[in-house]
This record gives structure tokens, C-alpha cells and sequence, in this order.
């Protein structure tokens, strides 16, 4: 995890380097000399109290690198440093490490009730052991105690100790402050050990061969973390850093391309080329004059280039500071797609990003790109790319994101390398080990974004600042963010719809193809399984729980038969029945006493069947066959604790049945069904005629007949306390008329998120979703690309509203509405 790299590794708070003249302390002179980290502080009780005062160092408080600091400093707690006092870790076995302290010998070092009190004032360059896991000595009015003994036997070894035999060293401490709550300093050549310490399961080590010495100033507050100071790189070193030494920075601008939902963003930026190659020369030990990269003059139209990692892939970005130059260099390549509008091409030489600019970017070897503006996207595949292009397209970038604003504004408009990581997605948990998963699991990190860190180069030295910063109000973005794109190998027949996942009380999704095949997807995109079926489903899927134990299954019918699936997409037994004659309805699930011992309604044409859960016919249900053919699920509707079956005929008859299926209310009028299913309102059932109206019958069998706001052609939807009709350019939400744009729609939808509902339509012709509220407000940012009717829910549970829809023939998009 990159973020706990920069607070235990490469970080700093001072922004000059200028050589001081002041002279390294007395005490680094017995600093052990592969410590890998060194921690400086002047008030560690101060230093204490701002660690358990951190929200976001408390947040990590299960993890094991925190216990393994808490651990080893308790084996000093007798101990009481006044002044100037440092921390060092050294590595000596093969994943450990020793925790050294040192500082100067004072009255009152050990605390008042302490035997070691009289003793530890004799400087008599003695090892004595201190408590149970720890030794000391005092050599020079200098108390040194560690963990390991074996550290303390090379400092009475070592006779010469007069100076610190490490300028680069000395240089990093001396540009440390003492007013800072803490400084911290990362040994370069120990570097690659500790990251991989930390993070064993990363793929790329960020520390190896990355610099000579880093420094920082840590500032903490209850909320942030902030670290800032300098990076030293030796000359004539094969450090990855050196590659910008003597370039000037130029303006960040991937974060304008960036997805708020990429994994982290790292880039770099340079004013000359020609000084980046010369750079990578002296680094390969190369001649300059007989060292070439393909494509030269591509890399050098650009000013900015890096890399967006994604949930699925990576894509690689190029900043152009001369649109027409980058385009000659890119003409060759033929054209291979379109999406959105937007024209991508093959890729030539793709091995040329990595070979120039590694090893500062671990880059692909792209095989297409696409241009935006003057930003160049290339990637290794079409999915990554479309992901970029639709959040650029709905502006659901890190730039205008307000979750990143208390970062942007912290950190330098230009940097030579930055480095963003997306806290949200979690990521960082993937690269601890499987016990350190373990750890994390229950990390939430909350109001905790991102973290950020740039490096500016400067002289001979690069500048370093990072941030984790706390999003203390809570702020959102009025954006939409496209978590995935995920493409079948068929056409899809049946929209996109949410269905709930027990398991995370958030959302998963549920599609069918043409080809009958059923597949859940996860929220992040993921295909969790497909399911072959005889025919194409009817309706929408619906979920119960057989078992009354909380998990749920989906119920739903076929033409052919009637289905209920577990979680992983296996029949729940004696289920699927299959039936000889064709299934003309959707599934209808009735629970009278919401105890989830339901009843199962068949409708084939005229006739009905009823099942009780075991799959049994119900022969207490005496409604066997209507009169004409049934047009709607039968319903189940309670009135005044009197339960009611409903049951609409193609002739106009509606059948209102008791639990037994014998008339309970003789419905006096037949009626002109439209299109809208017999709901109740009150004490009394409604719906609408084929040309508009209200049809109201009574408990007595009555049937009053009124005008409504809606016409004849009007397609009507629902809601608890809507009723939404869409005719033309008006959309009509209980009587309130909005205009929208002249197309073909979608019906009308209404949905039910975190106690409110939501009304959704989807213009087919120009492929726009639109999203009102209860009030008919269209949502910030819509309409949004979609070309089918979108389902709308919390994605996961307690977070921001979602919705999926198709984006082609074979495709599902997956957004989440910040």
C-alpha cells in the first residue's frame, strides 16, 4: 500500500534544501548502519499524543505494522527521553524488525519507580539488560538501548565515531526541523526490503533503487496526515529517481482525464525530452549519441504522461502540448472502433512507452488509442479505454471531484512525479499479506479519499509533499462515475435489473442474452456466474426466502417453466418445474402474512395455478380458469385486514377472489384495462383504461370512472405516492407537467433507494437516461449515456445511489451517482 509507504517511508515537510550550517547531532554518530528507518523527535510525549490523537493512524490500528511498532516500543516504557530523541529500525532477520532508541543520558530517564533509575546514570559503556526484550548502555553520556543486543556490541566495537561517515545523511538531517512533531528518514539501499516487508503480495517494489536518503516533516493533526521535506539522489547512482534531475515540471493535468473510481493515478512531467533521454542514457550507461527510442517525437509533443489504474486494466496517458504534432506521429495507425463518438486506433511500436520512460513508470505495451482533446489514451484493451472516454464524458473526473478538492488544494499545481491513490476502492488491502488482509478487512478508512503524494525537482534535490486529508463534512460529488462496462458474448434480451445481495445488503445485477443464458454480475463489474435456461424470462426476477433464514433466491418464470436459483445460481429443489403448455405471464408471489410461507401463481393463458413452496399444487385454490386470457400477474392486495386476489381478463372482467379463489366481491362494470396492473389506493382498487382514465372499484363492487391528468397514448408507472406518465415531450408526475426533449422512450420507471423514490426513463433514439427525483427534479448531470430502461438501488449498503443500463447490444454499464 502506497499510503503506508509514505507515512513510514519516503516523505518530508520542509520545503527548502539549502545546506545548512548547522552540524548533525551528536547523536546519529550511533545510528545502527542499516537502519532502514529513522524516526526524529524533540517532545515524544507530544509525538505520542498526536499518534493516538490521528483518526487515520487509529483507523490502522489492527493492522500489523501498528502493532509490531506498539509491540516493540513497549519493551521501553520505563524509559522517559527528554529532548532530542530517535527511533531507528534496522532489519537483521528475514521479515523483522530491531527498534533502537537513542538519546542523551538525564536525570529522570528512567521513570521515578524504576530500579534501573541510579544505574542507567553510569556511563560506563556497559550493555545491562532492560526489562525482559531489551538491552542498553551508556557510551558518552549517550543512552542507547535496542531490541537486538547485537546492535549495541557494534557500537563498542566501532572506536571512531567521531563523524557520521554519511554526507547524504547528514544533508537530509540538517534539512529536517525541530519544530516539527516528528521527522522521519528512509534509507534508499534498505528501501526495497522494507516495501517488500510491508507489502509482500505488490508486484512492483516503489522503493527499490528509487533514491539515496528521504526526509520528512510529519504534521498531525485529529484529522490529516501531512508530510513534507526532501528526496536526495546521489549523482553517478543507478537510482530511477535521477531520470528527472535538471528537468523543469510542468502543470498536472491527468487528473482531468481521471475516473473518481480509477485505483490510483501516478504521473510525470517534463519541459525537454532531450534531458529525460540524456538522463536515461546516463543511467543505462549508455552513449548518448548512439542511444535511440521508436518514436522519439511522440514523447517529446508531450508535457505530462502516466498512467490510470483501473478496477480491470490500465490506461496510459499522454498530455500534448501540440495536438497536430502528436497527431502526425500517430496518422499510421488504422482506425479499429468507435465509441461514444470517438474514433480508436491501433497502436505501432507499443513496446516503446516502457523501454522510455521506465524504470520511473511501469507501462504496457499498448495495442489501441483514442484521442480527447489534447490528452492521448492507450491502452491494452478496448474496455479500459470506454471506461476513461464515458467518465470524461460525464465529467465524473477527479478534477470537479468534490471528495478530492481538500486534496487537489493541497497539493502543488506542478510536480515532476505524482502519485494519487483512491483510498475508496480499498486496493491497498491487496498488497499486505494474507494475515495483514485478515487485519484490514474491517478498515474502512472512512472520510479518508485519497492520498497524495508529488515530487518537484529542484537543483539537486526533489521536493516532497503528501497529504492524507479527512473529508470532514462529507462532501459529495454532483457526478456520476461508470464503475464498469461489461460486455457479454450475446445480445441481450432482457434490461439490466438490480437484485439484492444478502450476503453485502448492497446490489448485484441480473441479465439474460439471447442465447437464454442468465448472468449475475457483481456491482464492481465482475461476472459471478451464467446460467443456461429453456426460454427467455417473463418480466422482472423477483427474490424470496424459501429457507427463512435471510438468504435469498431469485423466483422467476420462463415460457416454458418456473424457476428459483441459490446465490451461486443452482436450482433450489424440487424447482425448475416445467409445464407443457406456454407460461403468458410473469411469476406472482403471494406472502399473506409476510411470514415467507408463499404461494406461487401460473398463469397459462385462461388458466391460473397455484404452488405452495414445496412446489405442491394448492387444491384450496378453487380459481382454476378464467373466462378470457388473463393480462396481468394476478395481485395480492390487503384491505382492512381482508385479504383480496385480483385477477383482470382481456374481456374486461376483473376477478376480485378470496384466499380460496371464490369471488369475495362481485365487480359490477367490465372494464377497458390499459396497461396499468389493478393497485390498491386506500380502501379501494384502481387502475387505468386504455385511453387515460382512472377506474376506481369499491369494496362494494362498484366501478367509478374519472379523468385523469394522463391521455390515451400515455405510459403510466407507480410509485407509493406517484403516478408518473410519459406522452410525447411531457413527463407528468402527479399532475405536474415537464417538458423533455421530442424522442422514443422507454416506459416510465419509478424506484424505491434509502426511502426515497426516483423516476427513470431512457430516451431509446438519442441512448440518454434521465433520473428525476419525487419532485421532478432531473438529477445533477443528466441525462447520461444509456440505450435500455435503467434499474436503480444502493449499490452497497448506506453509500451512493446506482443504476445500470445497457450501453449496446452487449454491453452493461454500472454507474454510481455521487
Amino acid at each position: 500500500m502506497k499510503i503506508l509507504l509514505y507515512l513510514s517511508a519516503v516523505v518530508v515537510l520542509l520545503a527548502s534544501c539549502t545546506t545548512s550550517t548547522k552540524n548533525s547531532s551528536s547523536l546519529t554518530k550511533y545510528i545502527p548502519r542499516k537502519a532502514s528507518v529513522v524516526v526524529k523527535t524533540t517532545d515524544l510525549k507530544d509525538f505520542k499524543s498526536a499518534l493516538v490523537n490521528n483518526d487515520f493512524i487509529q483507523e490502522l490500528g489492527t493492522t500489523s505494522l501498528y502493532k509490531t511498532l506498539v509491540d516493540n516500543q513497549a519493551a521501553f516504557a520505563a524509559v522517559q527521553p527528554d529532548g532530542e530523541t530517535l527511533f531507528c529500525y534496522t532489519k537483521l532477520g528475514r521479515k523483522a524488525y530491531d527498534l533502537s532508541i537513542i538519546t542523551k543520558n538525564h536525570l529522570g530517564l528512567f521513570k521515578n519507580d524504576s530500579t534501573l533509575t541510579k544505574e542507567a546514570l553510569l556511563n560506563d559503556k556497559k550493555i545491562k539488560s532492560l526489562g525482559a526484550s531489551a538491552h542498553y548502555l551508556i557510551y558518552n553520556d549517550v543512552f542507547i538501548a535496542s531490541t537486538s543486543k547485537i546492535l549495541l556490541e557494534n557500537v563498542l566495537r566501532e572506536k571512531n565515531r567521531e563523524t557520521y561517515t554519511d554526507p547524504m545523511f547528514d544533508r537530509a538531517y540538517n534539512s529536517s526541523s525541530n519544530s516539527a512533531t516528528a521527522s522521519i528518514f528512509i534509507k534508499g539501499s534498505e528501501g526495497g526490503d522494507l516495501y517488500k516487508t510491508l507489502f509482500p503480495a505488490a508486484g512492483v517494489n516503489a522503493l527499490k533503487d528509487s533514491f539515496t536518503w528521504a526526509t520528512a516533516d510529519i504534521d498531525l493533526d485529529q484529522n490529516d496526515v501531512r508530510l513534507n521535506g526532501v528526496v536526495l539522489v546521489q549523482d553517478s547512482t543507478n537510482l530511477r529517481l535521477s531520470l528527472l534531475k535538471n528537468t523543469n515540471p510542468a502543470v498536472n493535468r491527468i487528473t482531468s482525464i481521471t475516473p473518481t473510481a480509477a485505483v490510483a493515478v501516478e504521473a510525470i512531467s517534463y519541459d525537454s525530452w532531450e534531458q529525460l533521454k540524456s538522463n536515461k542514457a546516463d543511467l543505462l550507461k549508455v552513449d548518448l549519441a548512439q542511444y535511440n527510442i521508436p518514436q522519439e517525437d511522440l514523447f517529446a509533443s508531450f508535457t505530462e504522461i502516466g498512467v490510470i489504474h483501473l478496477a480491470k486494466g490500465s490506461v496510459i496517458v499522454g498530455v500534448s502540448a501540440d495536438v497536430s504534432v502528436t497527431d502526425n506521429v500517430l496518422a499510421s495507425g488504422s482506425e479499429l472502433a468507435t465509441f461514444r463518438k470517438v474514433k480508436i486506433y491501433e497502436v505501432e511500436n507499443a513496446s516503446a512507452f516502457a523501454k522510455a520512460y521506465s524504470p520511473l513508470l511501469n507501462l504496457s505495451s499498448p495495442k489501441m488509442y483514442a484521442t480527447i482533446d489534447d490528452f492521448y489514451l492507450f491502452a491494452e484493451n478496448q474496455e479500459a479505454l470506454e471506461t476513461v472516454i464515458a467518465n470524461y464524458q460525464n465529467q465524473a473526473i477527479l478534477a470537479t471531484s468534490a471528495a478530492f478538492a481538500p486534496t487537489k488544494n493541497a497539493l502543488s499545481r506542478a510536480s515532476s512525479y505524482l502519485h494519487i491513490t483512491n483510498l475508496d476502492s480499498k486496493n491497498y488491502q491487496r498488497l499486505v499479506s494474507e494475515q495483514g488482509q485478515k487485519n484490514l478487512k474491517e478498515t474502512t478508512l472512512e472520510g479518508y479519499h485519497y492520498a497524495a503524494l508529488q515530487l518537484v525537482q529542484e537543483k539537486d534535490y526533489l521536493l516532497l509533499n503528501t497529504t492524507i486529508l479527512k473529508n470532514e463534512d462529507n462532501t459529495t460529488d454532483a457526478s456520476i462515475a461508470q464503475i464498469a462496462n461489461v460486455k457479454l458474448s450475446a445480445p441481450i434480451t432482457m434490461s439490466p435489473q438490480l437484485v439484492k445481495n444478502h450476503r453485502t445488503d448492497g446490489q448485484d445485477i441480473v441479465v439474460q442474452d439471447i442465447n437464454n443464458t442468465l448472468h449475475l454480475i457483481s456491482n464492481a463489474g465482475k461476472v459471478l456466474w451464467q446460467k443456461d435456461l429453456d426460454s427467455q424470462i417473463l418480466g422482472d426476477i423477483q427474490q424470496v426466502d424459501i429457507y427463512r433464514n435471510g438468504r435469498l433466491q431469485l423466483a422467476f418464470t420462463t415460457e416454458k417453466s418456473f424457476y428459483i436459483l441459490d446465490r451461486n445460481g443452482n436450482d433450489v429443489g424440487p424447482y425448475p418445474l416445467s409445464f407443457k403448455d406456454t407460461i403468458t405471464q410473469p411469476l406472482a408471489i403471494f406472502d399473506y402474512d409476510n411470514n415467507s410461507n408463499y404461494r406461487f401463481v401460473i398463469v397459462q393463458g385462461e388458466k391460473v395455478l397455484m404452488y405452495d413452496k414445496k412446489a405442491s399444487p394448492v387444491s384450496g385454490f378453487t380459481f382454476k380458469e378464467a373466462t378470457s386470457t388473463v393480462i396481468f400477474p394476478p395481485a395480492h392486495i390487503r384491505i382492512a385486514n381482508k385479504d383480496y386476489i385480483v385477477i383482470a381478463e382481456n374481456n374486461g372482467k376483473l376477478n376480485i377472489l378470496s384466499r380460496t379463489g371464490t369471488a369475495r366481491i362481485e365487480v359490477k362494470k367490465n372494464i377497458n384495462f390499459g396497461d396499468v396492473p389493478v393497485y390498491r389506493n386506500r380502501n379501494t382498487f384502481e387502475t387505468y383504461t386504455v385511453n387515460g382514465e382512472k377506474v376506481r372499484v369499491t369494496t362494494k363492487g362498484e366501478v367509478v370512472q374519472t379523468i385523469s391528468d394522463f391521455d390515451s397514448d400515455s405510459r403510466i408507472a407507480l410509485g407509493k405516492s406517484l403516478a408518473v406518465g410519459q406522452r410525447e415531450n411531457l413527463l407528468l408526475i402527479n399532475g405536474k407537467k415537464k417538458e423533455i426533449a421530442y424522442g422514443s422512450y422507454s416506459a416510465p420507471q419509478v424506484f424505491e433507494a434509502a426511502k426515497k423514490q426516483y423516476i427513470t426513463l431512457t430516451n431509446t433514439e438519442s441512448s440518454e437516461v434521465y433520473l428525476y427525483d419525487s419532485k421532478g427534479n432531473l438529477l445533477p448531470n443528466f441525462p447520461i449515456y444509456g440505450t435500455s430502461k435503467a434499474s436503480v438501488g444502493l449499490l452497497e449498503i448506506n453509500k451512493s445511489l446506482g443504476f445500470v443500463t445497457q450501453g449496446g447490444d452487449k454491453s452493461i454499464l454500472i454507474y454510481k451517482i455521487n
